[in-house]
């Protein structure tokens, strides 16, 4: 998978930007907030339709505009994709090939990435919703449909909510009709998440030994946050689906008048979470805040690593100034995997391009102010700004395909 080309107009402080990445390694330094992290946010969205921090559409254009658009050409399997995203205050409007979008679901899967930034350090500390979301883009990259099934999750979940907070939260019939549709999803997302997650654990687990030491033995395991009480057999319980839909269909029933109470769902996905444990000892309570960090780290390379292997393919890699945030031995770890191992494109960001150990097979851009020139990468110093790249398409010529968040 690759971008060959990027072309950006009025997304956040990037007015325009034509940029034809190198097939490799693509370092992008300057100061803090001149816009290298709105750079990997724009091909993350191109992936996903949405962003990796929280924002609303507004938040996406430039001050004083009142629309954005996101343009990649993308390379897969010798075939060559566009993919655009016209973004405006009230939705977004998605293109693949010019051509109109009519489910997102078609969408998905035309380029993959992977987001490693320094809240992700963090990951094993934080709140159980940023495990969740972990693990949610992982099995996304590799099985874009899950993307659909957790929308219709999402939309039942906000449904049933609505109700339980309003005066009819007594209309038996229609809960009813919101708890079959949770359990049908929910189950199915339980079983996705679990079963992604047993076949990504020995990945992780060996990746874990190879960064910090071999004597560690670093577990991780699902866990329902809905469920009163441990599992006799986790796995023949959360490998069936119908088991899984009769968990949530007792849970539901013994928790109603609580969530007529209270006015919001305490059953579902939405309340899972991510255990980890560090030679059967709890991480968040024991590790130190370097075996935190070997943990994560593990955690992005082993994902990396999964897909290359099971779905053979190489994500697009999005690092967002983390080489600040490891240790020495943890960061040439990384650039080690990054070079050996793994042989897909690769976008940097940095505040300091010492962070950065790569040599060869890279090219090097310097970020001031929302505009980007390139740079000589033996020297940094700045060589003929980057030239605009044709494409097949005009922007302004694209035909009309919205797709409303």
């Amino acid at each position: 998978m690759l971008v060959k080309a990027l072309r950006l107009r009025h997304f956040r402080n990037l007015s325009s930007i034509d940029l034809k990445p190198h097939p490799r390694f693509n370092i992008f330094s300057g100061a803090n907030g001149q816009g290298k992290t709105n750079l990997l946010e724009a091909l993350y969205l191109l992936s996903a339709v949405k962003s990796f921090r929280p924002q609303t559409n507004a938040e996406l254009i430039e001050f004083d505009q009142s629309q954005a658009s996101l343009e990649a050409h993308v390379e897969r399997g010798g075939q060559e994709r566009i993919v655009k995203i016209e973004i405006g205050e009230r939705g977004k409007k998605v293109y693949l090939n010019n051509n109109k979008v009519k489910q997102l679901s078609s969408f998905f899967g035309t380029l993959n990435v992977v987001m490693f930034g320094p809240e992700d350090i963090s990951l094993m500390k934080g709140s159980p919703s940023n495990r969740r979301r972990f693990i949610d883009r992982a099995i996304f990259n590799a099985q874009p449909a899950y993307a659909t099934e957790s929308m219709h999750y999402d939309e039942v979940l906000k449904q049933r909510n609505a109700l339980l907070k309003g005066p009819h939260n007594s209309d038996r019939k229609l809960l009813a009709v919101y708890d079959e549709q949770l359990i049908q999803y929910g189950a199915s997302i339980v079983q996705r998440r679990y079963n992604y997650l047993q076949e990504f654990k020995p990945t992780f687990e060996k990746t874990f030994q190879d960064i910090f030491d071999a004597s560690f033995e670093a577990e991780l395991t699902y866990e329902l946050g809905w469920h009163s009480g441990p599992l006799n057999d986790p796995d023949a319980v959360l490998s069936d689906r119908i088991k899984i839909e009769q968990l949530l269909a007792d849970a539901l029933e013994r928790t109603s008048g609580e969530e007529r109470d209270r006015g919001h769902t305490l059953v579902g996905p939405h309340r899972d979470d991510l255990g980890a444990t560090l030679n059967g000892r709890e991480l968040k309570a024991f590790a130190s805040q370097g075996q935190h960090r070997a943990f994560v780290l593990a955690m992005k390379i082993a994902e990396i690593s999964h897909l290359e292997e099971r779905y053979n393919f190489a994500p697009i890699l999005l690092l967002d100034d983390v080489s600040s945030e490891l240790d020495r031995d943890r960061n040439r770890y990384l650039f080690d995997f990054l070079c050996d191992r793994m042989e897909g494109q690769v976008f940097i960001t940095t505040t300091h391009r010492d962070y950065i150990l790569l040599d060869h097979d890279l090219a090097v851009f310097h970020v001031k102010h929302g505009e980007i020139e390139a740079q000589d990468p033996e020297t940094d110093a700045f060589a003929t700004p980057h030239s605009p790249q044709t494409y097949s398409q005009p922007l302004e010529n694209s035909s009309s395909a919205k797709q409303e968040e």
